[in-house]
């Protein structure tokens, strides 16, 4: 039997998965952040040591069986970045299998064509993520790569989860100053922080212990009033929706083959809201009609997507 191993390495966590040659997934695991601009490059590398560990830990048999690691790694973009993470694993790997052994190749690729692997089961096409962050990635079947947005919470992440999680706190603040009119919000959003009146978000919110992730948290409670019918978060949702596609037109702008590409949808918010996918789509559509999107809530994971991508690079005896 022959396996491969797939990661999933982001700025909050850090998932890893193991399938066989026919596809079945034999082993998953979740660690940490790895993104090196979230926490240091040492931190990162050393999380990835321990999630591979971790990882074939839960069956010991297989690291002497695996054929290739596929790693997607958000916020690794420069080709020094890859090779720094590649050389890493590399070691580590031997280190795990012995040295006498073959090598076990290693690829790292960034996080758009994992998850285009896991829902398309190619990495060409236009991919839209929008979960904590936002970005939107193209890939052509040349192998050119394009991308937009992805600029983080202070600089960008139009359309994202922290984005919409900021503008509800923000709503229930301009409701309670009489600027907009009442909304589901605010008794949605005490509740989840066990507070009474609206003022008290002020302390909260700036206390040091809240995060980015705390703020993006809020975007499912934003989903579930606008899923009530709630006007204000119906709103935000539609706008941060129409926001992201304006990053998917700027992207698409950049190669001719974009304009009548598989989309392919990821992410939270596209996954839990059907208002915000709905109004990505008819917003993109109206200027891109011949787009074909693609939304799979029973798609693999993007680490199951990475060993899947591991495997069609050792079939093909490539190399990154």
């Amino acid at each position: 039997m022959r396996v491969y191993a797939g990661i999933d390495g982001g700025g909050t966590n850090t998932d890893a998965a193991i399938i066989s040659d026919s596809g079945t997934i034999l082993a998953r695991f979740s660690g940490g952040p790895t993104n090196p601009h979230s926490v240091s490059p040492e931190q990162a590398i050393s999380e990835l040591r321990r999630v591979l560990d971790e990882l074939f830990n839960l069956r010991s048999d297989l690291s002497t069986i695996c054929e290739g690691i596929c790693l997607g790694m958000s916020g690794v973009d420069s080709a020094q970045e890859r090779q720094m993470i590649a050389e890493a694993v590399n070691d580590h790997m031997n280190h795990i299998r012995h040295q006498d052994m073959e090598a076990c190749p290693v690829w790292v690729v960034s996080e758009g064509e994992i998850a285009l692997m896991a829902t398309l089961g190619h990495t060409h096409g236009v991919l839209c993520i929008s979960g904590t962050g936002s970005i939107v990635y193209g890939f052509t079947p040349e192998g050119e790569r394009y991308r937009a947005g992805g600029w983080g919470h202070l600089l960008g992440d139009e359309g994202s989860g922290y984005r919409i999680g900021q503008r509800a706190l923000q709503a229930v603040m301009q409701s309670h100053d009489g600027i907009l009119p009442p909304t589901e919000l605010t008794p949605l959003i005490l509740q989840e922080l066990g507070l009474h009146t609206a003022t008290e978000l002020k302390k909260k919110v700036y206390q040091s212990g809240w995060g980015k992730s705390d703020t993006a948290s809020i975007a499912r409670l934003a989903i579930e009033a606008g899923d009530h019918g709630d006007s204000v978060a119906r709103v935000i949702i539609t706008d941060e929706a129409g926001q992201l596609a304006n990053t998917a037109k700027a992207l698409i702008t950049r190669h001719i083959t974009f304009e009548s590409a598989q989309v392919a949808l990821s992410g939270s918010l596209f996954r839990h809201s059907a208002l915000f996918r709905s109004e990505f789509i008819r917003k993109l559509s109206a200027s891109y009609g011949e787009l074909s999107f693609v939304h799979r809530a029973d798609a693999p994971s993007p680490a199951v997507g990475a060993a899947q991508l591991a495997r069609l690079r050792r079939s093909l005896h490539g190399s990154f």
